[in-house]
């Protein structure tokens, strides 16, 4: 597996003065500072870019947890400091593709520079409210078997995408221009094929297949508020884990692991020991109908009311 690549080091940290204002409500518009870079790293693929020059040097990351569509932002630069607790943001790529608004949390990169690191999943063209539901009914029962799958984004959207625009809760939007995103993303694919396979899976099988991993009845009843840690309950303490099921042939969890967690670490215990016990899948098929093997990702929020 390569390693490195992309770095966030004392170079790159960021003023948290506040942005250089041209005009009131008139959006803050950024040109790219540096190539772009993608880090080969153990259970992600990142793709990062710094925007823009002194005080308003802004880091943009987008990561992906294997191959597909959707990415896990973050924004990192003075802009993100007016928000201290976190919420919801517009979020849109384009010219021209529709918003979309995605919730983050308001933190740190690295030690000092004030981050939005983004929870939900972004895409470049979003989902349709119809899709929205699709995916909505597919978490929630065992998937719909007569929907159509969800159309991949053409690598001629890619080509036209060629900025990204974050809105409120920021006064003044801030527009990054990408210029072109295809090339930055044939990169992360390549990162994500080879992610796939160190991970025993072939990635032209998964491309190909007629039908991926479906779990058996609700994935939300995999874990319930009474397998909540007691320590962290007691602690008052909150979590989000971002896991990886290898799935066998047999639609059984060959192994589980976590991709990332927020601190403390008691979470991810509790998650892959549970997963491994109640997960149950119907097994991906391969492109001729056979069962395949495979992964599943997702994610576990432990919020107190």
């Amino acid at each position: 597996m390569k390693t490195g690549g992309w770095v966030v080091g004392a170079g790159l940290l960021l003023s948290s003065a506040p942005l250089v204002a041209a005009e009131k409500d008139e959006p803050v518009m950024l040109e790219p500072s540096s190539p772009w870079n993608v880090n080969y790293a153990d259970d992600y693929c990142r793709l990062g870019r710094v925007f823009g020059e002194g005080e308003q040097r802004t880091i943009l990351i987008m990561d992906r947890y294997a191959p597909g569509d959707v990415f896990r932002l973050t924004l990192a630069g003075a802009a993100t400091e007016a928000v201290k607790s976190g919420g919801e943001a517009s979020v849109q790529f384009g010219p021209g593709w529709d918003a979309q608004t995605v919730r983050f949390f308001s933190g740190k990169l690295g030690e000092k520079l004030p981050a939005w690191i983004f929870a939900g999943n972004a895409r470049i063209r979003p989902l349709t409210e119809a899709q929205q539901a699709q995916v909505a009914a597919e978490a929630a029962e065992e998937g719909l078997a007569d929907t159509a799958p969800i159309a991949p984004i053409s690598e001629a959207d890619e080509a036209a995408t060629t900025q990204l625009r974050f809105g409120p809760p920021l006064r003044r939007p801030l527009i990054l221009h990408t210029g072109p995103m295809k090339k930055a993303l044939d990169a992360m694919r390549a990162c994500t094929d080879e992610l796939v396979t160190h991970w025993g899976v072939d990635p032209k099988q998964v491309r190909t297949q007629s039908r991926p991993a479906v779990p058996r009845g609700s994935p939300g009843r995999w874990l319930g508020p009474d397998d909540y840690p007691r320590d962290m309950l007691i602690n008052g303490m909150q979590g989000m884990i971002q896991f990886r099921l290898t799935i066998g042939e047999d639609g059984k969890p060959l192994s589980c692991h976590i991709q990332q967690s927020t601190d403390p670490d008691g979470f991810a215990k509790t998650v892959c020991q549970l997963l491994m016990r109640r997960a149950r899948f119907e097994p991906a098929l391969d492109s001729e109908g056979k069962p395949m093997k495979t992964y599943y990702l997702s994610a576990v929020r432990f919020t107190l009311p």
